[in-house]
């Protein structure tokens, strides 16, 4: 059932907060702490939930939240750069196929057990679901699952597929049987394994969930989580500043200073993995032109970006992949900015007089977005590089870029580790809409790089992918995000490289 409590904040009431804060009020509000740890913990995040259809939607602080009620077969292990166990206690590759031994006496939350029909039944909704598409290309690989007994799951690829583990990743489990019972329903309940269990959601309001007491693994500490969705940081810092909320992410360059003074309040930042670049979509003119994609490439600044609009708080890419991840080549230098060379190639791809194109940005969905967009419009017309921009609301954005509606766009692409899904999903051939990029050599080494098992072999493959697309110049490399969180400061607690929020391990200060 959903929580009917209404757990909405206004912007006006944050500010009330801040001031309250600033006067010594602070003291009645949620950060009077006592003896006794708080039992509840508020996020507020810059996205919310728009469904509870976990499978609706590839943003990867929702990823994070959703893994609190929902699990994978495998999770990420940063420290050691590779794949940790989940619902999959181990797994082997022998060919084509992968095995995947799932743990035993896991139990969802309406009381059924796990068994691997639930992980066929999961991947099948993902490939055939229309609701799911956003996740769909993930796992366009597979070609069939074999469950030979309840605890054992085979998947069969098209050919050999070295980076299964990270395509399942984020692919949360659900049961089968839950779907039989409840039909269309079977989302309302968001029933799923996790440390967790969904207790109510309103739509740009509020997620909540308890703990689940009889959880597989150790039970959390914290007995209810509550997910604020709040877009406008203002109001998000003032949630952190009045003690409305717990821990807040994207936090403001320009409240940095002031958030580190708070004696209640500390700052977590670190390099992520997202990557912000603009698109220049090969199916639209001028974008069909080698000579105008390099251009385009000339006409950027990234470090007047980095240092002027971002303040040295974000970390400037060397090509499209950063240090983090697999394939990343520190050889590469991006192009340097020249609005001479700019316009020098654009006459030799016949626009002697430049070119007007139509360049898309959100605003508002990652820090100083909108500024960034607009600094960049103004160094392209020093290049004869006229930029109409142009900002819908991201859910018309969105549904837009899926559908490779857009030349010229800026995007981020978060949690890139393995390069295999980012490179799927925009540049291999024919298998994704968003950018309609075609290039016979990047998809020959793209499809060996895919299946080769050796991981030398495959890093130097990955990074001949990485100097390709810096030749053929489909994207403009702008910066890795920096994650950056303002934390209750008796809150035990820390972030990671992939926007997630893991809390199943958070507990207060006594």
């Amino acid at each position: 059932m959903f929580n009917k409590h209404d757990f909405s904040i206004t912007r006006r009431s944050f500010l009330r907060g801040i001031l309250a804060a600033g006067t010594g009020l602070a003291a009645s509000n949620r950060f009077a702490w006592a003896a006794t740890p708080p039992e509840r913990l508020v996020v507020a995040m810059s996205v919310g939930v728009d469904s509870i259809n976990p499978y609706g939607h590839s943003d990867s602080p929702l990823y994070g939240l959703w893994g609190h009620v929902m699990e994978s077969l495998v999770d990420t292990d940063y420290e050691r750069k590779n794949f940790a166990p989940e619902l999959a206690e181990s797994w082997s590759a022998n060919g084509n196929e992968w095995a995947f031994k799932l743990r035993k006496n896991v139990a969802f939350h309406d009381g059924t057990l796990l068994t691997a029909r639930d992980v066929a039944y999961s991947y099948e909704r993902i490939m055939k679901d229309k609701a799911s598409v956003l996740q769909a290309p993930n796992l366009s690989d597979i070609k069939e699952m074999k469950v030979p007994d309840d605890h054992t799951v085979v998947i069969v690829t098209d050919r050999p597929k070295v980076a299964l583990l990270g395509l399942l990743y984020n692919r949360v489990i659900l049961s089968h049987k839950a779907a039989e019972r409840l039909g269309e329903k079977m989302d309302d309940q968001a029933i799923g394994t996790g440390p967790y269990r969904f207790t109510g959601w309103q739509r740009g309001v509020h997620f909540t969930m308890r703990r689940n007491d009889k959880y597989w693994d150790k039970a959390p500490i914290i007995r209810e989580i509550v997910w604020r969705p709040i877009k406008e940081d203002a109001a998000r810092v003032a949630a952190i500043e009045s003690g409305q909320a717990d821990i807040i992410n994207q936090v403001p360059i320009h409240d940095l200073d002031r958030l580190k003074r708070n004696p209640r309040v500390r700052v977590e930042m670190l390099r992520g993995l997202r990557n912000l670049y603009i698109g220049l979509n090969p199916a639209y003119k001028p974008f069909d032109n080698k000579l105008v994609r390099q251009a385009f490439n000339f006409a950027v600044d990234q470090e007047a970006i980095i240092k002027h609009v971002h303040e040295n708080q974000v970390y400037g890419l060397k090509g499209l992949l950063g240090p983090q991840c697999l394939g990343y080549n520190a050889d590469l230098k991006n192009y340097p900015y020249d609005p001479q060379k700019a316009k020098q190639l654009l006459a030799e791809a016949g626009y002697s007089d430049g070119v007007s194109v139509d360049f898309y940005a959100h605003a508002g969905r990652y820090q100083k977005d909108r500024e960034t967009a607009q600094a960049i419009v103004n160094q392209m017309a020093k290049a004869g590089i006229k930029c109409n921009i142009k900002t819908p609301e991201y859910a018309i954005y969105e549904t837009e870029f899926n559908a490779g509606k857009y030349g010229m766009y800026m995007f981020g692409r978060g949690s890139i580790t393995d390069p295999e899904a980012f490179y799927i999903r925009y540049f291999r051939s024919g298998r994704g809409k968003r950018l309609s990029y075609r290039n016979p050599d990047f998809d020959r080494i793209f499809d060996l790089q895919s299946e080769t098992f050796d991981a030398a072999k495959r890093e130097e493959l990955l990074r001949q992918l990485g100097r390709i697309l810096h030749e053929d110049c489909p994207v403009i490399p702008l910066y890795n995000t920096a994650y950056v969180y303002a934390v209750r400061k008796d809150l035990i607690w820390k972030p990671r490289p992939d926007e997630r929020i893991p809390l199943a391990n958070a507990r207060y200060q006594t």
